[in-house]
């Protein structure tokens, strides 16, 4: 049976990977696209209409490696197949990395034509490097804590794998001396760098050393702290700086840079944390040998991260000092104990399904309050990477824990739990930044509870925070997940919806102030309020300052024509 040539394109319709046909011609100095299908469509942001006819090098970019596009076009010149994969590009600007299967297909007329078949293997790739990188850490404390190495090459091992996990183009370790920070060790492009000096004061590594805390820049150009001739001789341009702490000591920095703007993602902050804990503590023991050191306690219990092994009873093999910590038990008190015996059942309850994930074999990340027994309730953000054995069976689960509560009552406010001040600025300067490059359409409404004094002197302050919480509380479940909410002063709250134009903002506005206005309020039975708000879209390249001036004076428009309205921004 012949099958007819509209049920094979309605199969390469419904095709989930990617498929384009190209025709070469012996004229011609490229092949060009005569037919894509609609996972094309959908995996590069092109529209059809707007590919065929061209050659496929409108989707390389910067980081596209020339080998590899070579290695197509010899394969097309000798008619023969190529498989490969690189980094290219949608039609956002945003790069993928794609797989091509390339073959020549015979045809009826004297025309030559090539079937690519492509698939975005990204996530696919950043998860079998999460394993890679995570199983490389955890050999690495195993080779530190049993193999007798000496302190450069801890520092070297140290640096190399943290160049390696990071993907950045150097790694350097810094040690204090004097008034000055030495590059120890170095790895990548940093390579020609050891031994160099860097001043203490005014670079981005003292201000690591000094406060002991984790810095990021993803720009040092516009970045105040970096010491900027140094920053240009190595080629700082975006970077993660990590202190060595130990016994409330810190030894120097753990550094990874790279030469383009936001090189790093917040992945890449836990696998570093965790190296530069191994390394401190190794710079610990040397500076005191004279100490014996317990050869049970692995080094990676010198950072506040819950790290451990969980085998397929879901017994804990392998547990760090955060553990004792946390749950006021000895480690070797934990070590073959099942999780919930540690946990308590209403921790492991919240817990379990993402277990489950794992030891079915998936790469598990999650952001939860988990109610901890002995520890309180606490928001964590944790890492589930199953571990095969050479048959290919999982053995077990590493996990890794770290505690965002401090994190997230620095960025919430108290009252609300929406974004306080500070983190809501963050956020949409972040979100202004990136409208601005692309561009995309941004909207800003500002919010007023009308008449919020008369509230408080009517029902009590009790009734007031009451009111503050319910309508703050409404907006968190009304934005959507990529819109920035926060509670911006008193009784105003603010909201920035990206992608969005004045005409869709005023919508939403006018949504909030019919509900606002139905919401119900405990201790204050028949009690309804009323919100003005002010929209403004976002004008191009405009700061964040001007935005608000302009929703801010919208708001105050609809105060004055009677409260209970929106008005937009002119």
């Amino acid at each position: 049976m012949r099958i007819s040539p509209k049920l094979l394109e309605q199969a390469l319709e419904r095709s989930h990977d990617a498929v384009t046909i190209f025709e070469g011609r012996a004229a011609a100095s490229a092949p060009t696209i005569v037919y894509v299908n609609r996972a094309f469509e959908v995996m590069t942001g092109f529209d059809r209409n707007d590919v065929l006819g061209r050659a496929p090098g409108f989707l390389q970019g910067e980081r596209t490696d020339a080998s590899v596009v070579e290695a197509i076009d010899s394969a097309i010149s000798a008619n023969r197949s190529f498989s490969g994969e690189s980094w290219f590009y949608r039609n956002n600007g945003e790069p993928f990395l794609m797989c091509w299967a390339l073959d020549p297909v015979e045809s009826d007329d004297d025309v030559q034509y090539f079937v690519a078949v492509q698939q975005d293997v990204t996530e696919r790739r950043k998860r079998r490097r999460r394993r890679e990188d995570l199983e490389r850490v955890v050999a690495l404390q195993r080779e530190v804590v049993t193999g007798g190495l000496d302190l450069q090459r801890v520092r070297q091992k140290i640096v190399e794998a943290a160049f390696q996990i990071s993907g950045a183009d150097a790694a350097v370790v810094e040690e204090a001396e004097g008034d000055e920070m030495v590059y120890r060790a170095v790895a990548g492009k940093a390579e020609g760098s050891l031994g160099m000096r860097i001043p203490v004061e005014g670079s981005l590594s003292g201000r690591c050393f000094f406060e002991r805390e984790f810095l990021r820049t993803d720009d040092t150009s516009d970045d105040p702290r970096v010491h900027r001739e140094a920053a240009l001789k190595v080629g700082f341009v975006s970077g993660m700086l990590v202190p060595l702490l130990h016994e409330q000591r810190c030894y120097g920095v753990l550094k990874v840079y790279a030469s383009r703007p936001a090189a790093f993602s917040n992945d890449d902050r836990q696998l570093l944390e965790i190296a530069s804990g191994i390394l401190a503590a190794a710079l610990f023991n040397a500076a005191s040998f004279e100490s014996e050191v317990n050869r049970r306690i692995m080094l990676v219990d010198a950072i506040p991260i819950l790290v451990s092994y969980i085998d397929r009873e879901r017994r804990y093999q392998e547990v760090n000092a955060a553990y004792e910590d946390w749950f006021d038990l000895e480690a070797s008190d934990i070590r073959g104990k099942f999780m919930w015996e540690v946990v308590g059942d209403a921790a492991y309850e919240t817990i379990r399904p993402n277990l489950d994930a794992a030891l079915s074999g998936e790469e598990v990340s999650y952001e939860a309050e988990v109610p901890y027994r002995g520890a309180g309730n606490r928001t964590v953000l944790a890492q589930y990477q199953p571990s095969f054995d050479a048959s290919g069976n999982i053995g077990g689960v590493y996990a890794v824990v770290r505690d965002l509560t401090p994190v997230k009552q620095a960025e919430q406010d108290f009252l609300t739990g929406l974004w306080n001040r500070r983190k809501f600025q963050e956020q949409a300067e972040h979100l202004l930044a990136r409208a601005a490059r692309y561009p995309l359409t941004v909207s800003l409404i500002l919010l007023d509870i009308d008449s919020f004094k008369a509230v408080n002197d009517q029902h009590g302050h009790l009734v007031g925070d009451e009111v503050l919480k319910v309508v703050g509380r409404h907006l968190g479940d009304t934005v959507r997940g990529v819109d920035a909410v926060g509670r911006w002063g008193g009784e105003e709250f603010i909201v920035l919806v990206p992608e969005t134009g004045a005409a869709e903002a005023h919508q939403l506005a006018e949504r909030i102030r019919g509900e606002v206005a139905r919401l119900s309020f405990d201790g204050a039975e028949g009690l309804s309020v009323t919100v003005s708000l002010g929209v403004a879209q976002a004008r191009k390249e405009e700061a964040l300052e001007q935005l608000l001036e302009r929703a801010d004076a919208a708001m105050y428009r609809a105060k004055r024509a009677g409260r209970d309205r929106v008005v937009v921004a002119d």
